[in-house]
């Protein structure tokens, strides 16, 4: 799909790949788009463009990674308790700073593809902090990691969608709720 950089170099250039196709999504649709015409836009031969992704499913799975792994950079507050409010508050200020991202996906009706590849990074990464999952044995946690992040990265792509009418703090709030409350209550009223 696409290489795993070992230079910085090598890193910096995949990057520009991966934004020349994030603008040419933000013009027209991804279905649109051709290696050739992406190659011609950045001025750059094909085989340029290959010795970094098999094609252009490659590239975006790139781009959607690599944001994906930036989050874990994204102000990691230092010194502070870690709390799932905290969490909560980076990931929707965070993917509210990568609206281009979102916009792009959205346009070409890819944001299934950010969810998926959302949920398969946490559970092959261990993303989501162990203390946080109430799931006993490895395959359940991997299901209520999936749950979780499927559920998180939905409300994102929702929040982004309506033009992020509520504020940062108010769809932490929510999440919080929806990960740390019963959703339903069973036939007896209790949860």
């Amino acid at each position: 799909m696409y290489k795993q950089c070992r230079t910085e170099q090598s890193s910096n250039r995949q990057r520009l790949l991966e934004q020349g196709l994030l603008d040419a999504m933000l013009q027209q649709h991804y279905d649109s788009i051709s290696v050739s015409d992406l190659c011609e836009r950045m001025g750059i031969p094909r085989k340029s463009f290959y010795r970094y992704f098999s094609g252009k499913e490659g590239a975006l799975h790139a781009l959607i990674d690599h944001a994906i792994m930036d989050y874990e950079n994204y102000q990691n507050p230092e010194g502070e308790g870690r709390t799932v409010l905290r969490d909560m508050e980076r990931a929707f200020s965070y993917w509210k700073c990568n609206s281009r991202l979102l916009d792009a996906l959205e346009k070409s009706g890819l944001s299934g593809v950010l969810i998926e590849r959302s949920i398969n990074l946490a559970i092959r990464e261990g993303t989501v902090p162990q203390q946080y999952l109430a799931a006993e044995g490895k395959g359940m946690r991997e299901r209520v990691t999936g749950f979780a992040v499927c559920g998180l990265m939905s409300m994102v792509i929702y929040w982004h969608h309506s033009g992020y009418e509520e504020s940062i703090e108010q769809m932490a709030q929510t999440a919080l709720r929806l990960v740390t409350k019963p959703l339903f209550t069973d036939l007896s009223g209790q949860s």
